[in-house]
């Protein structure tokens, strides 16, 4: 069924710089931060509803004291609230750290780490940042899928039979019709094939859907997809939005449980220049 959803995920391009939607750069301008000058880093677009951030620290000495073993803050500035100390940690004596902290569901639009006071004009130093993991929240609509656009069950045997999931059309008085929905007569007992549930895409550059899929039964299902233009990867996610793929696919199977919600991500790779257009599909195997 159809709905407006708080999707929870980790944004998987957080790591890619310039170009991904919410991915990070350094800011032209400069500000003033706990009495010290530093340039924050800049997200691309406004981050919705952040809930986690993994962020690698790197802190070189360049002045002729050191900033090493001095209290440090990690900061974020929210779209509707100004800066705010997230967490306060002691720099490593090699100046290298990784913040891993919870945010309280802020909308946030750049960050920055520097010393919790001004340490003096004899210590200064040059910073990088990766941010390595982004849990967000966007306000979705899911999409529903339907069945009848594809056929699964019917293997033509061209030289050997290929298991294959096909649209399948009849000749009706001449003109060409898609099949809905296709019943077999095996020993004298007509039943249906079975459903092949699928959903549309067509994206123009980094954008994603999330489609509903409720299975009937426990079993072993295929989601995969028809590729029509573009780089469309699919995610899993049970109902409470904890991701169960390992990572993107394109096709794989998965032990499903009746009855149960999951929700399928379906995104458009950030890099990807090329409009996007598939068709994601989903059959019970066996």
């Amino acid at each position: 069924m159809s709905r407006t959803v708080s999707f929870k995920y980790d944004y998987p391009y957080c790591g890619y710089r310039e170009t991904a939607k919410y991915g990070n750069q350094w800011s032209a301008s400069r500000a003033t931060l706990n009495g010290c000058y530093t340039y924050p880093m800049v997200f691309n677009n406004t981050v919705p509803g952040v809930r986690h951030i993994k962020v690698d620290v790197e802190v070189d000495n360049t002045g002729s004291g050191t900033v090493y073993g001095r209290s440090w803050d990690f900061m974020v500035y929210r779209q509707s609230g100004g800066w705010i100390d997230i967490h306060t940690f002691t720099m490593p004596n090699d100046g290298i750290y990784t913040i891993d902290v919870d945010i309280p569901n802020y909308n946030i639009t750049k960050f920055a780490v520097v010393p919790t006071s001004n340490p003096g004009s004899s210590r200064a130093w040059e910073s990088w940042f990766g941010v390595e993991q982004l849990t967000i929240t966007e306000t979705v609509t899911t999409e529903d899928l339907t069945s009848g656009e594809f056929q699964y069950g019917i293997f033509p045997n061209r030289y050997g039979i290929n298991q294959r999931i096909s649209e399948v059309y009849v000749n009706m008085g001449g003109t060409l019709t898609k099949a809905k929905d296709i019943i077999v007569n095996i020993d004298g007992n007509p039943s249906s094939l079975p459903k092949v549930h699928s959903g549309y895409f067509k994206s123009l550059s980094e954008n994603m859907k999330v489609f509903e899929f409720t299975p009937s039964e426990t079993a072993n299902y295929m989601i995969t997809q028809k590729r029509i233009s573009g780089d469309h990867e699919i995610r899993l996610y049970d109902s409470n939005f904890n991701q169960i793929s390992d990572n993107y696919f394109y096709s794989q199977a998965f032990a499903l449980t009746g009855g149960s919600l999951y929700y399928i991500s379906v995104t458009h790779y950030y890099n990807n220049t090329n409009a996007g257009e598939s068709y994601l599909q989903i059959y019970k195997e066996g």
